[in-house]
């Protein structure tokens, strides 16, 4: 099925336990919930979603294919911001903050966790969601150089690792167009609440 374009996304720290949005300043704002849509971070330009496919051993045997050995899928995200906000981008990294205006590097390598909520649309113009349910972002290069007749931007690029979830699936797709869809329900599933939990 083709997609087009990417109409935002959503991103939330949860607890690694409890599999819940974490809020306010445990979170990435008061609700939890950090919402790319519209002008919010000035856009997401890519989510390039690797690593679907299985890797697949070939068992050989009297000098003829036998059988295959299929693997387990292993998913990564790179993720592509105009302008994400700093507060939310080293939080989201687990860098910390030192109350003036700092932040120090993630000197301990423990990484917040992290639901994600990639959103794209079918040719119908119907959305379909790629979701992920824990997972980690680590930071890409950053390449800072001199401006001339034009400006030299360097956007936020970060590749996002997908771990299992409660359930012991890496991944969810939902398709808006698909009879018995729900928006709410679909994220109180991604990005559950203390309260449901």
């Amino acid at each position: 099925m083709a997609t087009v374009g990417v109409k935002g996304l959503r991103m939330a720290i949860i607890d690694p336990v409890k599999g819940t949005v974490l809020t306010g300043d445990d979170g990435l704002n008061e609700s939890g919930i950090y919402e790319v849509f519209g002008k919010e971070a000035q856009g997401v330009t890519q989510a390039n979603i690797t690593g679907l496919a299985p890797s697949v051993t070939k068992i050989w045997g009297n000098n003829i294919l036998q059988d295959q050995s299929v693997g387990k899928a292993q998913p990564s995200v790179a993720a592509t911001f105009n302008n994400l906000p700093h507060a939310i981008m080293e939080k989201a990294l687990g860098h910390e903050s030192d109350g003036k205006g700092g932040f120090l590097d993630n000197a301990n390598g423990v990484l917040p966790h992290i639901a994600l909520d990639i959103v794209s649309q079918d040719l119908a113009g119907s959305d379909v969601h790629f979701c992920f349910y824990d997972g980690n972002f680590t930071m890409g290069d950053k390449t800072v150089q001199t401006d001339n007749e034009n400006e030299s931007r360097d956007t936020d690029n970060l590749t996002y690792n997908p771990v299992a979830g409660a359930n012991g699936h890496l991944m969810k797709t939902f398709y808006a167009s698909e009879e018995g869809y729900d928006e709410k329900t679909m994220l109180d599933e991604i990005f559950p609440t203390a309260s449901k939990a």
